[in-house]
């Protein structure tokens, strides 16, 4: 499992990625200009991405319970490839608008569908170093996405460079789609390519961890989720997240341009502190596994993606040297928190059917900040987007607190169950089905 599902869906997210922040890299080759966009356009063009995950997202995994999941990420892949390809055909706005709306709503089968699918094939004390081989993906796309955008601006056609890579980026993801039929995993009983035993195994690894993978869901189960307050404390903290590495997905090669590069050196200056983040991720999450700890660590990641904004904020616009090493603080911090921040949600949640119903509620919440981030950095405030990154770093300080508040409670409340309980038995399987996070075994992940 661990040679099939954590490297193929880290390529998935890769093309993924790539489909939805192109618009950032096509703003460096007058696709604004072509398109008569102005500036609010633009903005809007971004942010009808978030609206779209924001009406899908809530919806989109129940499709897991109901489909095998590697048919259903399949087919949206297949559907938002011709997307992104069509991309190249607007002559307007409004076309983009509703490419982008569209492009959103299939996405969000995949961006919500794999951490629930990740969570029934690997228990809590896992899921991190599994999970950060797909979360990679996010720093890989925003580096390669510099250098595909690179090679495309010296493309002599007839075309317009932004529209070849809409083609090419899209070409790939409907190639990649077949290949899902194959390789992904469904559920741990009626994966076909695991054997009998194999299966039993997986199913077991599960049930000790507290998650059962089969059976019909119990709604019961639902409407208990959504009166779980620290549920919503750590969505809170994911909005936070989500809206600094929504911004930087799209706007980081415009960021890297108000250094005062040229267009085309801003696309592979965007890729070095993407590089740096991508081994964060690989070092991050494997210690937030060992240590069984999730907000605690998100703290760190705060405090340093805090200094970064920081100095995008305070020092001068001359100093490009100083600007662009703050790059090297604030997205490496962003991006590899995205584990803790992910992390810290699944690994809180008691059961299959949680589970799934926390991605929704987390993606569709982080898709209301997405909103946002198409108006947080307008061109108005270039070179020095003096709001924007203050705004930024005010976000990222409040989910700082959140997250200090959020892994102290939960701390204190394992010591107490601690000491009233004892500890949790490890040789048999406990049914958490009933009680849920509030049975005096179950121990929430700080």
């Amino acid at each position: 499992m661990d040679l099939r599902l954590p490297p193929f869906v880290m390529l998935l997210y890769i093309v993924t990625w790539l489909d939805r922040s192109s618009l950032g890299n096509a703003a460096l080759m007058n696709i604004q200009e072509d398109l008569n966009m102005s500036s609010s356009q633009f903005s809007f063009a971004v942010s009808i991405f978030y609206i779209g995950t924001l009406v899908a997202d809530p919806f989109v995994n129940l499709g897991l319970h109901f489909f095998r999941p590697s048919l259903y990420i399949a087919s949206a892949m297949f559907i938002w490839g011709g997307i992104t390809m069509l991309m190249a055909t607007v002559s307007n706005p409004q076309g983009m608008f509703a490419l982008r709306f569209f492009l959103a709503v299939f996405e969000a089968v995949l961006i919500a569908g794999v951490p629930a699918l990740f969570s029934t094939w690997y228990p809590r004390n896992e899921w991190g170093s599994r999970i950060m081989v797909y979360l990679s993906a996010t720093p890989i796309a925003g580096a390669f996405g510099g250098w595909i955008a690179y090679g495309v601006a010296h493309i002599e056609s007839h075309l317009p460079p932004w529209k070849w890579l809409f083609i090419i980026e899209g070409l790939l993801t409907v190639v990649v789609a077949f290949s899902c039929v194959y390789v992904l995993p469904d559920r741990p009983h009626n994966t076909r390519w695991l054997k009998p035993r194999e299966r039993e195994v997986m199913e077991w690894r599960m049930l000790r961890d507290g998650n059962r993978v089969r059976g019909h869901p119990k709604w019961k189960e639902f409407l208990r989720s959504l009166a779980d307050w620290r549920l919503c404390l750590n969505i809170a903290i994911f909005m936070t997240q989500n809206f600094s590495t929504y911004t930087l997905s799209t706007f980081t090669p415009l960021i890297v341009r108000s250094f005062g590069y040229s267009q085309v050196r801003s696309q592979l200056m965007v890729a070095p502190p993407f590089c740096v983040a991508f081994v964060m991720v690989f070092v991050v999450a494997p210690i937030s596994d060992r240590l069984n700890r999730r907000a605690s660590i998100y703290v760190i990641n705060s405090a340093v993606a805090c200094a970064g904004y920081l100095m995008l904020a305070l020092i001068p616009v001359e100093n490009q040297s100083a600007r662009y090493g703050a790059l090297f603080l604030v997205i490496p911090a962003i991006l590899s928190g995205v584990v803790l921040a992910l992390g810290n949600i699944q690994d809180n949640c008691c059961g299959d059917l949680k589970k799934s119903c926390a991605v929704g509620l987390y993606q569709c919440a982080g898709s209301a900040m997405g909103i946002a981030t198409g108006y947080i950095l307008p061109n108005a405030d270039a070179p020095r987007y003096h709001r924007g990154f203050w705004s930024l770093f005010a976000v990222t300080a409040f989910g700082l607190v959140l997250s200090a508040i959020t892994s102290w409670s939960m701390d204190r409340e394992n010591k107490r169950r601690d000491k009233k309980y004892g500890k949790p038995p490890t040789d048999i399987i406990i049914d958490f089905s009933e009680l849920g996070e509030k049975h005096p075994f179950w121990r929430y992940v700080p």
